[in-house]
Order: C-alpha cells, then structure tokens, then sequence
C-alpha cells in the first residue's frame, strides 16, 4: 500500500488507517501483529553498522505535519493500541526520504531512504 500526502511518502506491506487528521497533522496507524521490527537508515545514518531491532512490536503510529515548511514526523513503536504503550518513538526529516515497511518471513523491516527520482510522487 502506497500513502503519499504533501511531501511524506510511506510504502507499506500493512494496512495503512488514518486515525486522526486536521489542518496541520496526520496521524497514521499501521498494525503489524507482535512482529520484531529491524529498522534501518540506509545511509542516512552512518554511526549505525546494520539496524535497529524491536522485538514484539504490535502497531506503528506515524504523525506527520502537513505544512511544507515543515517536514517532520514522529515515528511510535508500540506494544498495544495505545500511544502509552510506546517501546521508542524517534523524529525523521522526511522532506527527502521515503518510509518502507516490508512483510519479511521472520520480522518486518522498516527503512528510511533518501528520495529517488522515480520514488518521489507525482
């Protein structure tokens, strides 16, 4: 599933709900089952070796802002439906990068990659 709105771009194995939106925020709900979660930064972050891993992650909540001036998102981690239940949660510029959440056998892997030009929405 592709979600695309302003300058956020998120590609996902998952369904994909809006829980909340108004005129300067979406919040977005992503249920991915008590999974382990690698997250990596492909080469935006490189201190870090490999990945991130979280084990028995239940949902992802992802608040992006809807103004162009500013590009960030908060990314939540949880271990039940509620935003209390958060493991991490961690900010992104995502004014040039898109989020992927793949379905893999044993985890689900979520990256955070710079832009391409054919990655970048119409």
């Amino acid at each position: 599933m592709i979600f695309s709105k302003e300058n956020f771009y998120i590609d996902s194995d998952f369904e994909i709900r809006i829980v909340r939106e108004d005129e300067n925020d979406v919040d977005l709900f992503i249920p991915i089952g008590n999974r382990t979660l690698n997250l990596y930064f492909g080469d935006t972050m490189d201190v870090l070796n490999s990945r991130m891993q979280f084990s028995i992650v239940r949902n992802l909540v992802l608040r992006f802002s809807m103004g162009l001036a500013n590009n960030i998102a908060t990314i939540h981690m949880l271990k039940n439906i509620d935003l209390h239940s958060s493991i991490v949660n961690f900010e992104v510029n995502y004014s040039d990068h898109v989020i992927e959440i793949k379905d893999k056998e044993y985890f689900v892997e979520m990256s955070i990659k710079r832009k391409k030009a054919v990655d970048k929405p119409i």
